[in-house]
């Protein structure tokens, strides 16, 4: 009996998760993974941008869409993008092999709440969709650079205040779902001094959230998408 059925059968069917990507490997080891995670099932996993536009009733029954970016008819962008003139949506976050800049910020741009690369572990993958259901950004390191590079303002643009080295730390283990104690436990520092510089980051970002301080990468006149 899958774990869908279970839950059903318990009365907790769980948060349902809809699956964008090509890929028909990638896509049954996401499909297993949700489905043997406790709290998740799959509403439906396809593999097209037009497919994804067909079954929007499954997607809109999902709490989480996990959308990959290079499609065989488009770019899932759009689909993240579409996503957000709903009523009822999920959060969407990115599973791509791409890691380059430019689909990094486009994504965001789109509305994209996190960005996880393909070869993700397996036993990150239930923690990261639990940190979205949070409210959170969950980011895989490599990306976070990218974002993260964003705020630094290497130009000296003076169009926001630099994040000093420290808050740049603290700015990508946020991005990577940390508690407040986890960060403290991480960094070695006392949990006051890390709110102080969560604090110091949303002023410098001109941010109210944890999610906002990665999300508004793409908002702030800083990113240089290229062209």
């Amino acid at each position: 009996m899958s774990n869908r059925q279970t839950q059903q059968d318990e009365g907790t069917v769980g948060a349902g998760v809809f699956i964008l990507d090509d890929d028909p490997q990638i896509r049954q080891r996401f499909v297993q993974q949700i489905d043997a995670s406790d709290g998740f099932f799959v509403t439906a996993a396809v593999a097209s941008l037009h497919d994804a536009l067909t079954r929007a009733a499954a997607a809109r029954q999902a709490k989480i869409a996990l959308v990959d970016l290079r499609l065989p008819d488009g770019n899932g962008a759009d689909f993240i993008q579409t996503v957000q003139g709903w009523e009822q949506r999920p959060v969407c976050a990115v599973i791509s092999a791409l890691g380059d800049e430019q689909s990094v910020l486009a994504a965001i741009r789109a509305g994209a709440r996190g960005y996880l690369l393909k070869d993700v572990r397996n036993a990150d993958l239930a923690p990261a969709l639990q940190a979205l259901l949070r409210g959170e950004s969950p980011i895989s390191p490599a990306i976070a650079r990218h974002v993260l590079r964003q705020y630094q303002d290497p130009a000296g643009s003076g169009s926001v205040e630099s994040l000093t080295r420290r808050e740049t730390d603290v700015l990508g283990l946020v991005a990577k779902g940390y508690s407040t104690r986890e960060l403290a436990e991480s960094l070695q520092l006392a949990e006051s001094t890390i709110t102080s510089h969560i604090k110091s980051i949303y002023r410098k970002l001109d941010v109210h959230s944890r999610s906002q301080a990665v999300h508004e990468a793409a908002q702030l006149g800083l990113v240089r998408l290229g062209r």
